[in-house]
């Protein structure tokens, strides 16, 4: 489910996907117990489609669970990711809902080049010269038909892995 290129990309959009039996799940729940380890989990359990920018976030030890829900972790705690954008999916064109599924690749090209595109405006530094990566999140065709989903996210996270402390906005890292 994860791929590693220049950028790492969830497929399936985990920050907006959602299968619509997991309506049940809008609001927001503290956890204390892993699902699938027996590692505690630490953060409020939150569906992925409800993530916002500056927020920070650690993955679900179950990598079944990981397209649809996080934890979300205050960031001035250690985590693993930080979301520096949330933004309707720009394509060249608009796509309004009854927009037919342009196709995975389609909408992973322009997510990727939206989260890109704005790095430097949250890190006060180019891409390249960081020490941190991007994790691009886009709608599943499931979740674009559905619910008419056309958000991306774009988090940062350390290239060398392991987990920060505090917000990266701005740190020319």
């Amino acid at each position: 489910m994860l791929l590693l290129a220049p950028v790492l990309v969830l497929a399936s959009l985990s920050a907006c996907a959602k299968s619509s039996d997991d309506e049940a799940a809008d609001e927001p729940t503290e956890t204390s117990a892993a699902p699938s380890t027996t590692a505690p989990l630490v953060g409020v359990l939150t569906p992925s489609q409800n993530l916002l920018a500056g927020q920070c976030f650690d993955e679900l030890p179950d990598p079944t669970q990981q397209p649809f829900a996080v934890l979300i972790i205050p960031c001035e705690d250690a985590h693993t990711y930080e979301i520096y954008l949330q933004s309707p999916i720009e394509m060249g064109t608009p796509v309004p809902n009854g927009t037919p599924y342009p196709g995975a690749l389609a909408v992973a090209n322009a997510a990727e080049a939206q989260c890109f595109a704005q790095f430097a405006g949250w890190m006060g530094i180019q891409w390249e010269a960081s020490d941190y990566d991007i994790v691009a999140l886009w709608p599943s065709e499931p979740s674009w038909n559905a619910k008419t989903d056309r958000t991306i996210l774009c988090a940062v996270y350390r290239v060398t892995g392991g987990t920060t402390t505090g917000s990266v906005r701005g740190s020319e890292q």
